[in-house]
């Protein structure tokens, strides 16, 4: 402890919290001023991140297996039996704020897409919770494993006679992670600049609002319950008034906020749990041990700002719009209880394990950390105030100076309800304005850029003509250039690769990619509908040059046709009512359903593969999908899975469903004549230049993931739009 008290006075200067203050309000200047240009100091706020990351696993290690290891084995049990009802309060009080304030988020619409590795939680659960292998579970970030790794081995090492050296090097690696951490605290300011300077500089406006209203929630609730709900409820248990505790607690308190370190208020809780409890008439050797060892363990157990991660992951769901199932939310208090174990710090590690564990997009932790920035001064409030009351409470359970009686606390728990129940129900009523709908590129919206129409002469036909004429040369590159177009099928309603937008155009990965190709050709466009029941005959015909319209390659078109390299491969899915999701989750189940209804395409491949799937099932075929909504009676319909998400993604109700097991993945290329060997090795080679230049992987995100396409011109920022017209005029 004498080192760490070092470590921290040499950190409190006044000038710090300044520095930091000053830092965030020049980042945020900065990022206004230059706008996307801010982004280059992204990694350095990264590189801070990390930074703060290095010693959370030794320092949580160390701390469990000191605190719990050192303990007697007779004074053990009487401090467990007093600790436990202490932690459990505070647990409850914090997980009430958060879900109370929760309530606030919006809760997104159900996912238009559910697979096997997004629905399937208890294989992971083992893993998650036991540790049969530490290093791995280091390695995956498996902090729950860890902590209970690290608790077990601390009991265990309480009946080994000869451990006073190995403690000691525990203690040695615990001091090591404070000091290592106080070193950080001097780069803050340069890390903050940077995390405030990128988030400005390149964050959509309408999520800047959202995220803002979140930081909101975060402070006041932290805030809140630090220095309002906790004093009382402390006030109800142990005999000593709100002032004298806060005045014995405020260097510790000020020292954490200064620095952004708990670790740093430690020494001063020790010493102020220490003269509080003197007045008690609690001294003496024992008296130390039991405040020194409780408070090593509730720095580590009860850092309830940890918790409010599961705020960050309500919010989470509803920023990416992934809505968190029922197992989800029951399962998110104990799983971020046992990820938030440690210091602030290591809820950078939380959150990357419960981003990784629900799911969640990569762009999580970041998002995380740069909100963490602000959001770190309640956090680190309120685990002071966690751990202090701790320390507090449990010395005095343990000699008998107080019981634990839930009626004493009854007027702190209405009190932190009024106030939390009152932040919910203003929030609810401003929900709208404070967390509007996530903006999406929906998929009736998207439409194809100016970039890949501009040059390309188009023709459009929206149904197929009764005499399609014969191309003369159809499929040959030759023939093509000589005749100055290409015809192209595409297919009606065939989401996300061709159908008509809400505009009425024509648009889809695959049209984009007919413009794309016209254009390196040198070629005006010429797009018909196809017949999918005579596509083959039409192609032998001569009726289209290529065929792109998300069509399938099966054995018959690989033999009959000239076809292009695989481009996606997709597994089968089924469009489902939203709440009937669970019922869709494994294929064995389904296939052995009574009366099972599905629908399909009018398509000659997925007619027969649905049969094959579900021999059982009573089959009805559509022209469109569109009909879905307007039939009751099914129970579902069969599609891949690309094609069903982007359906279900311009529709509320439906989602497609991945079952597991189900297997039959179908490859999509482009068709072409039997004998168009020039023109179907000219795709292929044209569709790796397109994967190496990165084309694939940016259309790919836009028509299929539903990613907002890149905006090419800068954003909104002072140089650009202020600075610079004035500078002209003068």
């Amino acid at each position: 402890m004498v080192t760490e008290a070092k470590s921290a006075g040499s950190a409190q200067s006044s000038n710090l919290a300044t520095w930091i203050l000053l830092s965030a309000v020049l980042g945020l200047v900065c990022g206004i001023a230059v706008g996307n240009r801010a982004a280059v100091l992204q990694p350095l706020g990264i590189a801070y991140s990390k930074m703060l990351e290095i010693s959370v696993f030794p320092y949580l290690i160390c701390s469990l297996l000191v605190g719990l290891g050192g303990l007697a084995r007779d004074r053990a049990p009487r401090l467990l039996k007093a600790s436990w009802p202490a932690y459990l309060l505070f647990w409850a009080l914090t997980f009430a704020t958060i879900i109370l304030l929760g309530s606030v988020v919006p809760r997104p619409p159900l996912p238009s897409l559910v697979t096997p590795e997004t629905s399937n939680l208890s294989t992971s659960l083992i893993d998650l919770l036991i540790p049969a292998n530490l290093i791995q579970a280091l390695q995956n970030d498996f902090i729950p494993a860890i902590v209970i790794f690290s608790i077990l081995f601390g009991i265990a090492i309480q009946a080994v006679p000869q451990k006073a050296a190995f403690l000691e090097t525990m203690e040695v690696l615990r001091k090591a992670s404070v000091t290592i951490w106080m070193w950080v605290v001097y780069f803050a300011p340069i890390g903050v600049f940077a995390l405030f300077a990128s988030t400005a500089g390149t964050v959509n406006p309408q999520v800047a609002g959202s995220l803002l209203s979140y930081m909101g929630l975060f402070l006041l609730g932290s805030f809140g319950l630090a220095f309002l709900v906790l004093p009382l409820v402390l006030r109800r248990l142990v005999p000593l008034s709100y002032r004298e505790m806060i005045e014995e607690l405020r260097p510790a308190i000020t020292l954490a906020l200064v620095t952004t370190l708990s670790a740093a208020a430690l020494p001063q809780i020790q010493r102020a749990a220490e003269r509080l409890l003197a007045t008690q008439g609690i001294e003496g050797d024992e008296a130390k041990d039991v405040i020194r060892a409780t408070l090593s363990i509730s720095y580590v157990l009860c850092q309830l700002g940890n918790y409010f991660i599961a705020l960050f992951v309500i919010y989470l769901s509803y920023h990416f719009r992934i809505a968190l199932d029922f197992s989800h939310l029951v399962l998110l208090p104990p799983m971020t209880l046992l990820a938030g174990i440690g210091s602030p710090s290591a809820s950078v590690e939380a959150a990357a394990f419960l981003s990784q564990w629900l799911n969640l997009p990569a762009g999580s932790t970041d998002l995380y950390v740069e909100t963490m920035t602000v959001t770190r001064y309640g956090q680190v409030a309120v685990s002071v105030m966690g751990f202090a009351c701790v320390t507090l409470v449990v010395p005095m359970i343990y000699f008998g100076r107080t019981r634990f009686r839930l009626q004493p606390i009854l007027p702190g728990l209405l009190a932190a309800a009024i106030l939390f129940g009152g932040i919910a129900i203003g929030g609810r009523i401003l929900q709208s304005s404070l967390f509007p709908p996530p903006s999406d590129a929906a998929v009736l919206a998207r439409s194809l850029s100016s970039d890949t129409v501009q040059g390309v002469e188009a023709t459009i036909l929206r149904a197929r003509p009764q005499g399609l004429t014969t191309l003369a040369g159809a499929g040959s590159l030759d023939a093509i250039r000589a005749r100055g177009f290409m015809r192209v099928g595409y297919g009606v309603n065939i989401m996300p690769f061709s159908y008509f937008n809400a505009r009425g155009d024509l648009v889809g990965y695959d049209v984009a990619a007919a413009y794309r190709l016209a254009r390196d050709l040198h070629v005006a466009i010429e797009l018909v509908p196809v017949d999918w029941s005579s596509l083959e005959a039409d192609l032998a015909g001569g009726r289209y040059d290529i065929i792109m319209a998300g069509a399938y390659a099966t054995a018959d078109r690989l033999r009959n046709l000239d076809v292009s390299a695989f481009y996606l491969t997709s597994p089968i899915a089924l469009i489902v009512p939203a709440e009937k999701t669970p019922l869709f989750r494994d294929y064995d189940a389904i296939a052995a359903r009574k009366g099972l209804k599905l629908a399909v395409f009018r398509d000659p491949v997925l007619e027969p593969l649905v049969h094959s799937l579900f021999p059982q099932a009573e089959i009805t075929l559509l022209t469109s999908y569109d009909e879905l909504p307007d039939d009751t009676v099914l129970d579902g319909a069969l599609w891949t899975a690309e094609q069903a998400a982007s359906w279900t993604a311009a529709r509320t109700g439906y989602t497609a469903v991945v079952p597991e097991n189900i297997g039959a993945p179908l490859p999509f290329s482009y068709l072409m004549p039997k004998g168009s060997h020039d023109l179907a090795r000219y795709v292929d080679l044209w569709m790796a230049l397109e994967t190496a230049e990165g084309t694939r992987d940016r259309e790919m995100a836009y028509w299929l993931r539903g990613q907002a396409r890149p905006d090419p011109s800068r954003r909104w920022n002072l140089l650009d739009n202020v600075i610079a017209p004035l500078w002209a005029k003068h």
